[in-house]
């Protein structure tokens, strides 16, 4: 076909036309049966679409127009909107999208961090530079695509008639800092509110959190496959600059987490687990060594630590690393976030649910969510609704067994006596009021008090089959089921329980379970 490359010249559109060339397509001035848009100037693309020459127009586009938020999940899909603030520079790409849809026939490429110099990524003019300014605290997944690669996603959209906008990235991802240490570039950490005096502040903001996406889309309808992953096209350009820091592995966590940051931290958990907490359990036997299962627990903390000693008594016992799902106000805070995606946190959504089950994991989650950690003290034991969670709806939809942890004395380490409404706290943070515990407004110190964590038999499902997922009623019943079964082990281990700081009360008895009522699989001829 006749193609016509258009718009800003650069390594990226040179190499396009020699891929378009070499599969014998002809490469042309005038009208043609596509054209292929590098972007210069919003005007300029506006008076393609109207010219009425090209039947069909690619533009070549930027991944970064979704925004670096702690909101966004991790490898997005196209349907997932931008956050990118209203005066962001690179709202210019979603500007260019807008005018490069009126045309009838037109794909939009979104590209991550290209690895070539020319295409002016900041992330790889700090690779090639050997060095640069980031965020202090931040440490955020990042992705990139050779500049052949990127190409190829090019011509892949030229060739097919698919309408739309299309991801295009190496497939998995890379933590930042992982990435600076391959290329041995020194990191200059600045802090957030001083980076806008030096001019960096909307430049930065894509160091500040994941704006990863998913290529499927791209692979299915444009039948375009990268040939190098992530860290392989990392390696390459890194070995053709020479000087390396050091090979990369050959996969990282697609969102950050990283087991020698876990084994760096044993031994601090490993004091916090048997001597300031002394935690008593039973039952981690029940949890499978290996394939998908959900672990739900009653939750309570600001930070969530008891999902931190979940992670360490389950790592050790079963060698296994539970995907606690994580809200994304947590992401807000420097070094917090940090901490909670290298222990295997994943934002909360149902795209990462299903990718977690898909290869298999251990996902945690808390079904009270942020209104369990809220909760006044004499209430702190009584178990919100679990029916406003969708834990059971993902348990079914993905056959993934339900294993329940019981916990009583987290509760203890921050009792809340007291509450102020914050406008502000509930804006930025997300918390619905600042809660006062003891020693407020000091340094928030847990109290040491002792735990007990009785983790109980998978809950089977009764005959339910995946399609029961979208029966409200048989989610709500199963749900309900798992809240009593767990409120009346909470019950009975608050019983047993004589003191707040010390006393083994867990002995392998454990109250007989409730019955599961209606919850039963559904058919299109009815139940069963």
């Amino acid at each position: 076909m006749k193609v016509a490359i258009l718009g800003q010249p650069g390594s990226l559109a040179r190499e396009t036309r020699r891929q378009l060339e070499s599969r014998q397509h002809e490469i042309v001035t005038d009208a043609a049966d596509c054209a292929l848009y590098f972007p210069g100037s919003e005007g300029d693309l506006q008076e393609i679409v109207s010219s009425g020459r090209y039947s069909r127009l690619v533009l070549r586009s930027h991944a970064y127009a979704y925004g670096s938020n702690p909101k966004n999940p991790g490898m997005m899909e196209e349907g997932r909107m931008s956050l990118l603030p209203a005066d962001a520079p690179e709202r210019r790409w979603l500007a260019l999208e807008s005018a490069a849809l009126n045309h009838v026939r037109t794909a939009a490429v979104r590209l991550t961090n290209v690895l070539d110099t020319g295409e002016n990524d900041l992330l790889v003019q700090h690779l090639a530079n050997r060095g640069g300014l980031v965020l202090a605290g931040r440490d955020p997944a990042v992705q990139f695509i050779s500049l052949a690669d990127a190409a190829s996603a090019l011509v892949a959209a030229a060739e097919s008639s698919a309408t739309g906008v299309f991801n295009a990235a190496g497939d998995g991802a890379i933590p930042l800092k992982k990435a600076l240490r391959a290329a041995d570039a020194r990191r200059i950490p600045m802090v957030k509110l001083l980076a806008p005096l030096l001019k960096k502040g909307a430049s930065l903001d894509q160091f500040q959190d994941n704006w990863t996406v998913s290529s499927e889309r791209a692979k299915s309808e444009l039948n375009w496959r990268p040939r190098q992953s992530t860290t392989a096209a990392l390696q390459e350009f890194l070995d053709k600059r020479g000087g390396a820091g050091g090979p990369l592995l050959e996969s990282y966590d697609d969102w950050g987490l990283d087991v020698d940051y876990i084994r760096a931290w044993r031994a601090w958990f490993w004091f916090l687990r048997n001597v300031y907490w002394r935690i008593d359990h039973e039952g981690l036997e029940q949890i499978p060594s290996t394939g998908r299962a959900m672990l739900v627990s009653n939750h309570r903390g600001f930070v969530p630590i008891d999902a931190v000693m979940h992670l360490s008594l389950i790592f050790t016992h079963r060698e296994r690393i539970p995907r606690f799902l994580i809200i994304h106000s947590l992401l807000r805070l420097p070094f917090l976030c940090n901490f909670l995606t290298k222990l295997g946190g994943v934002v909360a959504s149902e795209e990462n649910v299903a990718k977690l089950f898909a290869a298999e994991n251990l996902v945690g989650i808390f079904p009270e969510g942020i209104r369990g950690t809220f909760k006044p003290y004499k209430t702190t034991y009584q178990l919100n609704d679990f029916s406003k969670s969708s834990f059971a709806k993902l348990a079914i939809e993905h056959q993934a067994p339900v294993i329940p942890a019981a916990v009583v004395g987290h509760a203890e380490i921050f009792p809340i006596i007291g509450r102020i409404d914050s406008s502000l706290v509930t804006r930025e943070f997300g918390w619905p009021y600042l809660p006062i515990a003891p020693l407020f407004p000091l340094a928030p110190i847990p109290i040491p008090v002792k735990w007990h964590v009785r983790v109980l038999p998978p809950v089977p499902f009764q005959g339910l089959q995946p399609a029961d997922a979208e029966h409200p009623k048989i989610v709500r019943e199963f749900s309900k089921h798992i809240q009593n079964l767990l409120q009346a082990n909470i019950n009975d281990i608050r019983t047993r329980r004589k003191h707040f700081f010390w006393g083994k009360v867990l002995d392998g008895s454990r109250p007989e379970p409730p019955s599961i009522l209606g919850c039963r699989s559904q058919t299109a001829g009815g139940t069963r």
